[in-house]
Formats: C-alpha cells, structure tokens, sequence
C-alpha cells in the first residue's frame, strides 16, 4: 500500500513536512526485498471507496445485507498496521489499525467507554426535593416499527444523510428547559434492524419515580414540567403506540439517582450501551461461522453483535456521537495522555500480507503466517541475523 493509496489514513497529528521529505521517508521505509504476486488485493466492498456503490445496491434489492457476512469475515480478518519510526532513538514499531470489529478498535473504544463512564460519575444526577426525586440523567432506547420502513431503509434513516435521529433532537430541543448534553451510540437488532440508545444529560431535571415491574426509576407524569416533556416522547393514553416526537417507531426512557447508576446488570448506561462496541467482533469464536452464508443463519445469540458492526460498516455510521460539552471534557483528558507521548513519526499503512511489515520490524521468514509465507515471491530475502535497517 502506497502513500498515495486511498485507503492510507495521515494522523492528523503527523507533522506535514516530514511526510512531503521523500528523502527522511525513503531513509525510515526502505524498499521490501520480496513482494506480493501480481494481482493481489486487499479492496474490500466495506472500503471508503466502495460503500457509497454498496448502499446504493441495498436500498435497491440488488445486494442483500444479510448476504454480506462472509464479506465481513474477509474484513475482520484482513489486519493492517501503521508503521512508526521513533526520531530520536530510531527504533520501528507496527501498531495494529483499528477497524471496526477487530481487537486493537474494541481497545480504543473501552479507553473512550471508561473516560465516559468518569465524566457522567461527576456530573450532577439527582436530587430529592419535598415534591420527590428529580434526575438530570436519562437512558432513551428509540427503535423503528418494521411496517414504518424495511430494514436497510432504517438503517440508513438513523445516518446523517437519513436525518431521522437529527429531527428527533431538533424537536426534543425544543420540548426541554435549558440545554443537554448526550451520548449516542447505535446497536442493531436481532433482526438487523437499529436501536438508538441515547445518554441525555439534561440542564432541567425531570422528575423520576420508582417503577417496580421493571424495577428502574422512570419518568413521572405527575410534575407538570415533566408531563409535558413525557407526552411528546410517548403517547400516555397508549403507551404501546409510536411515538409522537420519533414519529418512525417507539421510545423507551429510564431514569437515574446518584446512588442507582445500574443498568440491566451493568454498572452504569455507558457500559450497557457499550457492550457489543468495546469487546472484538470475535468471528473465531462463532462455531463452523465457514458454513453460514448470512448473519440470519446463525445463532441467535450471535446476530446483535454481527449486525451492529455490519451496519455501522455499510452505512458508515459513527460509533459515538458525543456532544460538544462532553466531547470537551475527553479532549481534557486526551490532552494528558498525549503528553505522555515521545517524538514518534507514522511512516506508512500497510496490510498483514504485505511483506514490508516483517521487513520493518525485522522478522524472520518463519514469523509470516503459513498462508501469507506459501503465496509470496521471495526475492533476495535477508535472513533474521542480517539488519535490514542500516
């Protein structure tokens, strides 16, 4: 993979001069001794290049997502690494890029899920008046009626190009006292259909009462204030209705105190939302996943976690939609890790499969994975004695 490769993301953090030097980028990335056969590719429908073609095709009928599964294998299982050259001792480090679905993503997204989990735990919750318990923080679970749409149809409405989960906050904005911060985070169903879970924060506290058949604090419609926020989210002549602000589909709303922050076994609503996110998409741990075809054909237990990345994938979703106010307050605690850091230079993006990986890091031809090692074309290779790096 080259430079000029499409698919090579710069860190923004890269210093632009180094990277324009072909002098100081041929020095640290000198050319591979053996190469690929001719002909090999790493494209992948999932790639930028390729998705705005594979919606096009789904929402026409010509592709079926639930086809896309061993698809999504090839992605999970095709690694690259970001190649880094330390300036000032000169070592080499391979870095595994996050995608979504493998390790090294699911490792980013847990740093992000527990910074989240902190700044909430500061926040102020909850506070008990005479009149009862009023609770600035809120869990949403908002979910589309299958007659409303299909199911391609849905994901795409909850993307920015969609604009369905935007209207939705632009009339919540409007039914609220004051500002509010949130947390989205977008789960797919068995059925491949979405859930939008949402954390909200809001400035004007709700009150909440205790509600024992689902054993979680819920909005109460007996504040004014709050009766009048509560029937624009549910329709309280028929609760089983669709929403009247959603308008696609349905609402589910819990509420929090600072002492209850648990949510369905979890230790608070950024774990539960989470979950599918911050652990791998572990493909190896689906038994005989070769002889399924579609994500419809395995287990039940299963298809939650492998439509929420396919869809996130096809629709090129955002795992995390996070407000300004809270968006400020990691960028405080990013600022403190990156001082951390020492004067490392990202030189180029590479696949598992490309030689240059194991040149770089000076690795043996018995360190290549067997099949990568079978397919290569060795030409003039350096033994692991010799330094390939003067």
């Amino acid at each position: 993979m080259s430079l000029c490769d499409p698919r090579v993301r710069i860190p923004l953090s890269t210093p632009f001069l180094l990277l324009a030097s072909d002098s100081i980028f041929w020095r640290l990335c000198p050319k591979p001794t053996f190469h690929t056969p001719s002909g090999a590719s790493d494209v992948s429908v999932f790639d930028t290049m390729e998705r705005s073609v594979l919606q096009e095709k789904i929402l026409s009928g010509e592709i079926d997502a639930d086809c896309l599964l061993p698809d999504l294998y090839d992605w999970v299982q095709c690694h690259y690494y970001n190649l880094f050259a330390n300036l000032d001792t000169g070592e080499h480090r391979a870095c595994p890029v996050c995608r979504r679905g493998n390790a090294a993503y699911a490792l980013r997204q847990s740093f992000k899920k527990a910074m989240l989990a902190k700044i909430i735990k500061k926040s102020t919750i909850s506070k008990e008046t005479p009149s009862g318990i009023f609770s600035h923080l809120f869990f949403l679970t908002l979910t589309i009626d299958h007659k409303a749409m299909s199911r391609d149809e849905a994901n795409r409405f909850i993307t920015s190009k969609g604009k369905g989960i935007s209207r939705f906050f632009a009339r919540l904005e409007k039914a609220l006292v004051g500002g509010y911060s949130k947390v989205i985070v977008k789960e797919s169903t068995t059925s491949g259909y979405p859930a939008v879970h949402i954390i909200l924060h809001v400035d004007t506290p709700l009150k909440i009462k205790w509600h024992e058949k689902s054993h979680s604090y819920r909005p109460d419609p007996s504040d004014p204030y709050t009766r009048s926020v509560l029937s624009k989210l549910r329709d309280l002549n028929d609760w089983n209705s669709r929403s009247p602000m959603w308008g696609v589909g349905f609402v589910d709303i819990y509420g929090f105190t600072q002492d209850r922050l648990q949510m369905k076994g979890y230790a608070n609503p950024i774990n539960y939302i989470a979950k599918y996110i911050s652990k791998s998409l572990d493909l190896d741990g689906i038994p005989d996943i070769g002889k399924f075809s579609k994500v419809s054909e395995l287990p039940e237990k299963y298809r939650t976690k492998v439509w929420t990345v396919l869809n996130n994938l096809i629709w090129n979703s955002q795992t995390w939609v996070i407000s300004k106010s809270f968006r400020e307050d990691l960028k405080k605690i990013e600022e403190k890790i990156e001082k951390l850091k020492s004067n490392w230079m990202w030189v180029q993006t590479v696949s598992v499969r490309n030689p240059l990986l194991y040149e770089w890091m000076n690795w043996s031809i018995e360190d290549l994975p067997p099949e990568i090692r079978d397919n290569l074309i060795l030409t003039g290779y350096r033994r692991k004695s010799e330094r390939v790096i003067p």
